[in-house]
């Protein structure tokens, strides 16, 4: 009726309060200043106030002034700086932080509990993003990367050793690995989250030193001419203290890390620690009776095949 269209009275409230760059100004040294358009609100720190909206008024299409009152009412109201969108349908994102003592998975749980029992409203819908997408979307290319390592360090053993017996001799400290990183998480309360799969898969690259310096050795001295026990009590004994200082001064230098670390860091420090302790311990017994067993189902090319024990 008053001839005033809607994309006219929100650029004439937007110069009047937030000011309207009109064109710029360059003084004699070439720099450059916006001058801006914007109402005159009188008051000291220049800031509007409620009241300045009925200074306002609109430029009609017939060029007469219409006050701002007569066709709006100016009102306190929260809203969204903008409509955020996701899959081409609109959403709220919310997002909070977990506190200490709780895991992401306990409290994602009980969150989606809750959602599934909610009545939604027709066309409603949500989805479960965060952390807990991103260490989804991270696993599958860990997963493929830890697969990749093992086939890697397999294939130099199998090198190294002449032999595919010893290389599934060694690859056996790996579970024990896995099972020590998995205890560690659980004593320690911590999630298995993204860098505690990054610290599971360093292990596997880890733990197989000290079933290496074990098995190295005593193929060393069964070459030398002793029989298979013989060689794993002395390679055994020899080389323990090197295995233990090797793994515990890898568990001191990572405790640093892991206890101040804080919850992104802790569980790739805590993973480590465990499968490294648990290989550790684990790997000198079970390697050695391993080997032995292996000895006189498989032919690996050191000593003879029959020895007596």
């Amino acid at each position: 009726m008053l001839g005033l269209l809607l994309v006219d009275i929100d650029r004439t409230i937007r110069a009047s309060i937030a000011g309207l760059i009109i064109s710029k100004f360059r003084d004699k040294e070439g720099k450059e200043y916006d001058i801006v358009l914007k109402l005159d609100t009188g008051s000291v720190d220049g800031k509007p106030r409620l009241s300045d909206f009925d200074k306002i008024y609109i430029t009609s299409i017939t060029g007469s002034q219409i006050p701002l009152k007569q066709v709006a009412s100016v009102q306190f109201k929260s809203e969204l700086i903008m409509i955020q969108h996701y899959n081409l349908h609109r959403n709220v994102e919310i997002s909070a932080d977990v506190l200490d003592g709780y895991s992401i998975d306990q409290v994602v749980g009980m969150i989606i509990k809750e959602f599934e029992s909610y009545p939604w409203p027709k066309g409603s819908s949500y989805l479960v993003s965060g952390e807990l997408e991103s260490r989804e979307e991270s696993f599958g290319g860990m997963g493929t990367a830890i697969v990749i390592a093992m086939v890697a360090i397999f294939g130099i053993l199998v090198l190294q050793f002449r032999s595919f017996a010893q290389p599934l001799i060694i690859f056996s400290s790996i579970p024990f690995a896995f099972i020590g990183s998995i205890v560690a998480l659980f004593l320690t309360g911590n999630s298995f989250s993204f860098t505690a799969f990054v610290g599971l898969t360093s292990l596997v690259g880890i733990v197989v030193n000290d079933a290496i310096i074990l098995v190295d050795y005593t193929n060393q001295l069964m070459r030398k001419g002793k029989n298979v026990i013989n060689a794993l009590l002395e390679a055994g004994q020899i080389r323990f203290i090197s295995i233990i200082l090797t793994s515990f001064t890898t568990i001191g230098g990572l405790l640093p890390l892991t206890l101040l670390g804080g919850s992104l860091w802790a569980p790739m420090g805590w993973t480590i620690i465990g499968g490294l302790f648990t290989s550790t311990i684990l790997t000198l017994i079970v390697v050695p009776v391993l080997y032995k067993i292996f000895s006189y189902v498989s032919n690996t090319g050191f000593g003879p095949k029959n020895n007596s024990c």
